[in-house]
């Protein structure tokens, strides 16, 4: 329920009496006000109240009042009276001049003095050199107002509905990125426990192993000693009580046995042995946690067209701190002249319009199961997303993505109809269609060509213009694009690989920006669409450079 009363219901409760709720005039029932509980009672409840004595006890607090000079001695409320002169003004009833109650009608009113002046009046009111500074108003301007005031509220109140929405998705988008977070990291967290149970069972069977064969010959090794100490021991007690022929016999019957007990050692298969742990790649894992998973925030903002009207795009500011360093996770060493940095980019599924089915690399136009929530951050225009990082190219370096689409039509689109587009800019917009600034890569449906051609633009000039295939039921195409852009030159290379062969380059381009990847597909059922981000990892410079140069 709303906290404010709206200014109909304040109207009416002010120009209707509490007690008998007829609406007050100016003639018989006159708004009179009680000193006792500042209310406004019309002058004809309170005469028949009162029944022409000089002692009012008030009708509504029961107050008693010795009213020497009766009913007309209270005050009169103005403000209701000024009210009641508003509804006639709007309702187009004429009102008395306040000079000249007899004369013109009243043509306006002073809000300074609070009189209703006719044009004669007005125009005296207005020579006198006091009064110049006074602020008139027309009964003509009088009655526009509660328009334009109706206007206005009608505005603010969308507004405020704007923010309270915004409010709400800001708070839907903060529980989402809390559960994505925790969903990724415990995903992560489980798979890092799992490779340290694996680890840690690695080291138990590894260890076992040398245990077991040291045990074999720590016991072999205890055997051999317990049978020469005993045998010592034994010996040298016989020895000790024998006479020395004896002794003689005795040794010469059991020397064979001594000599072979002297011969017996343990064999020994290890010499040094043990399990250790080297952290491979942890110097690597540590700098790539750093980079993995953004948090980011998406900010939306209303363009406008070159006439100064707004238009049905708006702007998307998209701000997080790892920018630099998000957009390369594999390549050659990054700044160094002439290589070749290849990017790995993901879409953003947390950014993405509805009707889009998004995982890693591979976002398709198929239905969703399960829709994902509706926060701030998302697309609001149909079939459109980004990846999750841009791309910044440093000077003298060179970044290479691809693309690989498969469309089938099922029903053939309209001519002129955009199938699917792969874009890059530095100032994203969230369209139904085109980006409007950037490099943009097109599907479109060819009246001339009676089919889909591939035509790129760029800041909205068509460089490119090539048949692709029929606009037929049943048709299926896949194109393997690719980019190449290289800081040195300034130069942005669109590719068919499919075909080996260079579609157009743009000189110069800008890299002055981070620059988002973003696509965008034509509507399901019409046309099933994939499209997979490639590194192109694997791939030879000196392939791109003769597709290029050539």
């Amino acid at each position: 329920m709303s906290d404010y009363v709206s200014a109909s219901a304040i109207k009416d409760l002010l120009t209707e009496c509490p007690i008998c709720t007829e609406h007050f005039d100016e003639v018989r029932r006159t708004p009179r006000r009680m000193p006792c509980c500042v209310q406004s009672i019309c002058q004809a409840c309170l005469e028949t109240h009162s029944k022409g004595l000089p002692t009012l006890s008030c009708p509504m607090c029961r107050h008693q009042h010795n009213l020497q000079g009766g009913v007309k001695s209270l005050p009169k409320e103005p403000i209701i009276l000024r009210i009641l002169d508003h509804l006639k003004i709007v309702k187009g009833l004429d009102l008395p001049c306040t000079h000249f109650p007899d004369g013109n009608p009243a043509m306006s009113r002073c809000d300074d003095c609070g009189v209703f002046l006719c044009q004669e009046c007005l125009n005296a009111h207005k020579r006198v050199q006091s009064m110049r500074d006074h602020q008139t108003v027309s009964f003509k301007e009088m009655k526009k107002q509660p328009v334009k005031l109706r206007e206005k509220a009608e505005e603010l109140e969308k507004i405020k509905q704007g923010l309270q929405e915004r409010h709400s998705n800001i708070q839907v988008s903060k529980q989402a990125a809390v559960v994505d977070i925790n969903k990724a990291f415990d995903v992560l967290i489980d798979e890092i426990q799992q490779r340290k149970g694996n680890l840690l069972s690695d080291v138990e069977e590894r260890s076992s192993k040398i245990l077991k064969l040291t045990q074999e010959e720590l016991d072999s090794t205890s055997n051999i000693l317990a049978k020469v100490t005993s045998s010592t021991k034994y010996t040298r007690q016989m020895r000790s009580k024998a006479d020395k022929i004896e002794d003689q016999q005795m040794m010469g019957s059991s020397a064979a046995t001594l000599s072979a007990m002297l011969e017996m050692s343990p064999k020994a298969s290890l010499v040094r042995a043990g399990v250790s742990f080297a952290s491979t790649c942890f110097n690597k894992i540590t700098p790539l946690l750093k980079m993995a998973s953004l948090v980011k925030s998406v900010v939306f903002s209303p363009t406008e067209t070159p006439n100064g009207n707004k238009s049905l795009k708006d702007a998307m500011t998209i701000e997080h701190e790892h920018v630099p360093q998000a957009a390369y996770m594999t390549g050659q060493p990054l700044g160094v002249k002439g290589s070749l940095a290849c990017a790995d980019l993901e879409w953003d599924s947390s950014i993405a319009s509805d009707g889009l089915t998004v995982s890693g690399p591979v976002v398709t136009n198929g239905k969703q199961e399960h829709l994902p929530p509706r926060t701030g951050c998302r697309l609001l225009s149909y079939h459109r997303v980004l990846t999750s990082t841009p791309l910044v190219i440093r000077p003298g370096q060179t970044i290479m993505y691809g693309m690989e689409v498969t469309y089938s039509v099922l029903t053939p689109e309209d001519n002129n109809k955009v199938i699917f587009e792969a874009a890059l800019t530095d100032s994203p917009v969230d369209a139904n269609k085109t980006q409007t600034t950037g490099l943009s890569v097109l599907f479109v449906t060819c009246p001339a060509h009676n089919g889909i051609c591939l035509q790129v633009y760029y800041n909205g000039q068509c460089l490119s213009h090539g048949n692709l295939t029929l606009n037929e039921s049943g048709t299926t195409y896949s194109l393997d694009l690719g980019f190449v852009l290289e800081e040195e030159t300034h130069t942005a290379h669109v590719l068919d690989l499919s075909q080996q062969k260079l579609v157009t380059s743009v000189t110069p381009f800008p890299f002055d920006k981070p620059l988002w990847v973003t696509i965008h597909f034509a509507p399901y059922p019409n046309t099933h669409l994939t499209c997979e981000l490639s590194s192109q990892k694997g791939r030879k410079m000196h392939a791109f450079e003769r597709l290029i140069h050539e």
